[in-house]
């Protein structure tokens, strides 16, 4: 008997550590823990797999992918939805995140306790990854492969 957690296709890209840039899908489970709907791809990647299956474009056979060696994973926001509060004002911060030869440009919502409303404290929480929000995406970010933070002031 083949038991399988039912899950959802999300598209995304990969960038790896080694330089490889994938295109294709992840993977998430369709039913979450805390919420309704599809386990988020921010939650998905926090949890404790240290690999996880990645099909790319063209391909019939997904390739595992080591969390521990890639840059980002990103993905459209709309695989986010739900994810904020509507009714409540979430303080967000503009920032860039000098990676391992990349640059990313974007915003982090600070979705943490009243008295902890930082940068800084969003890094230094518990999560492995932080999800840079920019335009249309994500970008699902690991804290270890992140060099320097330099907050943008608002104009």
């Amino acid at each position: 008997m083949d038991l399988r957690v039912p899950v959802i296709e999300i598209a995304g890209q990969v960038r790896c550590t080694d330089g490889e840039c994938f295109i294709g899908r992840i993977f998430v489970p369709a039913s979450a823990h805390n919420h309704s709907g599809p386990m988020r791809p921010e939650e998905w990647m926090n949890g404790h797999p240290a690999f996880f299956p990645f099909l790319p474009e063209n391909a019939k056979i997904p390739i595992l992918i080591s969390k521990s060696e890639i840059l980002w994973l990103s993905v459209e926001e709309k695989a986010d939805k739900g994810d904020l509060p509507d009714d409540v004002p979430v303080p967000q911060r503009r920032v860039q995140l000098q990676l391992e030869g990349y640059r990313l440009e974007g915003t982090l919502v600070l979705d943490l306790p009243e008295f902890q409303v930082r940068v800084l404290d969003l890094l230094n929480g518990p999560e492995e990854f932080v999800t840079l929000r920019k335009d249309l995406h994500h970008y699902l970010v690991p804290k270890r492969r992140i060099i320097r933070v330099m907050e943008i002031q608002e104009g």
